[in-house]
C-alpha cells in the first residue's frame, strides 16, 4: 500500500500530483518485476498436535491463518503471514511454531549462552 498526497498531510495540488505520479512508479517496478520477497520467519503449524482451537486465527492480526476443513487444524497461508509471532505465543497447544524460531533453536540458543556462563 502507498500512501501519497493529501493522505500524508495537507499538500498542494502540484505536490499530490508529484506524489501520485512517484508512487505509480514504485508499484509498476514491482509488478515488473515479475515475483514478490516474502519474509523468511512466517509461521507454520505442526498438525499432529493441533487441537483445532482456533485461538491463532482471533490473534492474528493479517487474517493469515485459517482452518483445514476435513482435519479440524489450523493451516497458515504463507502469503499473508508477515511473521510477527502473536500466533505461535498464543497457540495453548504449542502447534504453532515459527521458521528462524522454532523451539528447539530458542532452546539450542540458550543452551550455547549458558555453557559460557
Amino acid at each position: 500500500m502507498f500512501l501519497a498526497g493529501a493522505c500524508q498531510g495537507p499538500k498542494d495540488i502540484p505536490d499530490c500530483v508529484a506524489q501520485a505520479g512517484a508512487a505509480a512508479a514504485e508499484a509498476l517496478a514491482l509488478i515488473d518485476r515479475g515475483y514478490i520477497e516474502l519474509e523468511p520467519n512466517t509461521a507454520f503449524v505442526n498438525e499432529e498436535i493441533c487441537s483445532g482451537c482456533r485461538t491463532c486465527m482471533a490473534m492474528c492480526p493479517f487474517s493469515a491463518i485459517g482452518v483445514k476443513a476435513e482435519e479440524n487444524v489450523a493451516e497458515v497461508n504463507g502469503a499473508l503471514c508477515k511473521g510477527c509471532g502473536t500466533c505461535v505465543a498464543a497457540c495453548p497447544s504449542g502447534a504453532m511454531q515459527q521458521n528462524l524460531f522454532t523451539d528447539e533453536e530458542i532452546f539450542n540458543e540458550i543452551k550455547g549462552v549458558m555453557s559460557y556462563v
